[in-house]
């Protein structure tokens, strides 16, 4: 018998022969693990958050507004693509038309989408009459500060329907009047649907209001 001392065996060695002897492995010389440059280690992480922005995205907008865009069947391509050129900075943009049917809600969540999916903003949207009922709800919790700290903490503020908020509580102009000086005063961009153009809230809340309203925002009748 050969007095050759064979080399021992690791541990991770021995556990290897038995995978191979079941079947559980290839026989081979093991392939070193493949290095990934830094640059496609964070590309890969991008597309990952982007991917995590996207799923937020689609829970949250209707599919019929996640459809593809017909151009043929867009009433107002000027408008649009005027709104559409938008990039999310301030000033915002006030899309307003006496019309239904005109593609206002379908811009707010396509720039929603762009800006969210592919800039990472935080967006906050809300329609008028709930953005209101946040703010009664902030003053009878006696924080009316805190309301105009959460809604100036996202990126970008897309108000839905304004003209639909009840004129008829008092408190609801002055919500509008105080959120108006906020936004200028912070220079947040904000993007406005409306059936109706700011002169209508001239006439409901005054001048000051309509003026704030415009140096926030620029109007495009869609």
């Amino acid at each position: 018998m050969s007095t050759e001392m064979q080399e021992p065996i690791g541990i991770g060695e021995a556990i290897r022969r038995e995978w191979i002897a079941a079947g559980l492995m290839a026989d081979g010389p093991i392939q070193p693990p493949q290095l990934i440059t830094p640059e496609e280690e964070e590309s890969n992480v991008r597309n990952a958050i982007r991917a995590q922005r996207m799923d937020a995205f689609k829970a949250r907008c209707p599919e019929e507004f996640r459809s593809k865009i017909d151009r043929a069947l867009i009433p107002n391509l000027k408008a649009w693509d005027q709104a559409d050129a938008w990039a999310g900075a301030f000033p915002g943009v006030w899309l307003w038309s006496r019309e239904t049917g005109r593609a206002k809600t379908r811009m707010l969540w396509r720039q929603f989408g762009r800006l969210h999916v592919d800039h990472g903003k935080s967006v906050l949207k809300i329609t008028g009459q709930a953005l209101a009922e946040e703010y009664f709800r902030y003053h009878m919790a006696g924080e009316p500060r805190a309301f105009y700290h959460w809604v100036k903490r996202h990126d970008i503020i897309m108000l839905d329907d304004l003209d639909k908020l009840d004129m008829e509580d008092r408190r609801a102009p002055r919500m509008c009047r105080e959120l108006f000086d906020e936004l200028y005063s912070f220079h947040k961009p904000v993007l406005v649907t409306a059936n109706e153009p700011i002169a209508h809230f001239q006439r409901r809340i005054g001048d000051s209001t309509a003026r704030r309203m415009n140096s926030v925002c620029t109007e495009i009748a869609f």
